[in-house]
């Protein structure tokens, strides 16, 4: 592993990452709030030099502070939707796989590690909209809803939907360099943005914002796409080993 990535000790970063919460079916029986999460996360910290942990629903206020004091890095994953309530909407439109666990655990780990410390967060289409919903920004529910396409079309994760317009000057621009395919899979997206968060993509299509991040040296960025799906290309990969990177810097 590169030594850039390594922390002070010798070690590799601790990465913590969000997960989904939900009923699932096992032989037969509905088990309820079980803990998942797509494999990509996690074989894409351990490919750019991180260790994954997996952070459960229901971790407590109280216990939050130590969570973030013991792991570098944190990976807010993509899932279901946020409540709208959390944003102070009320609406009818479509939602999918709401977890109000998940919501309440992940908005008080990002709001505390934003405010407490100085570690790293990289957050993917959920997680991408929960920053914004930390920092008092809100969504668009339902894209169809509203007239716009829905970014979900019925492809695999490692196939590119289409392209971004990036903004120049930005880590988002600095990291993907010249690539600019993505991939989609979201019926939400991001409306008022949040405070301190500046918009660093868009999907050139129809303008849908689709990279957020904080000025400064903190890495603090969001994406509304899945590059853990496309490691095989540079840029996507370069956001982990750059997120990685960043972790190794940061004090336990």
């Amino acid at each position: 592993m590169d030594g850039k990535h390594m922390m002070n000790d010798g070690s590799k970063p601790l990465i913590g990452i969000s997960c989904n919460t939900g009923e699932q079916e096992l032989y037969g029986v509905m088990q309820k709030e079980v803990h998942s999460l797509n494999s990509t996360y996690t074989e894409a910290i351990i490919k750019c030099g991180g260790i994954p942990l997996i952070i459960p629903s229901g971790i407590t206020k109280e216990d939050i502070p130590e969570l973030a004091d013991r792991l570098d890095g944190f990976l807010l994953s993509g899932g279901g939707d946020i409540d709208p309530q959390r944003y102070g909407v009320d609406t009818d439109q479509i939602l999918y796989a709401v977890s109000d666990l998940r919501d309440q655990t992940e908005l008080s780990l990002t709001k505390y590690v934003l405010s407490e410390t100085e570690k790293p967060i990289f957050c993917i289409c959920r997680g991408m909209q929960i920053l914004n919903v930390a920092l008092g920004g809100t969504l668009i529910v339902d894209l169809p809803s509203i007239g716009k396409d829905d970014h979900s079309p019925d492809i695999s994760h490692e196939c590119f939907a289409h392209e971004i317009t990036v903004a120049d000057k930005t880590r988002l621009s600095e990291i993907l360099q010249e690539e600019r395919r993505v991939n989609s899979s979201h019926h939400q997206a991001i409306d008022k943005l949040g405070e301190k968060l500046t918009i660093s993509a868009y999907s050139a299509h129809d303008h849908i914002v689709e990279g957020i991040e904080m000025a400064g040296d903190r890495f603090v960025l969001g994406v509304q796409w899945h590059p853990e799906a496309l490691l095989v290309h540079a840029g996507h990969k370069r956001l982990f080993e750059t997120f990685i990177e960043a972790a190794g810097h940061t004090v336990r």
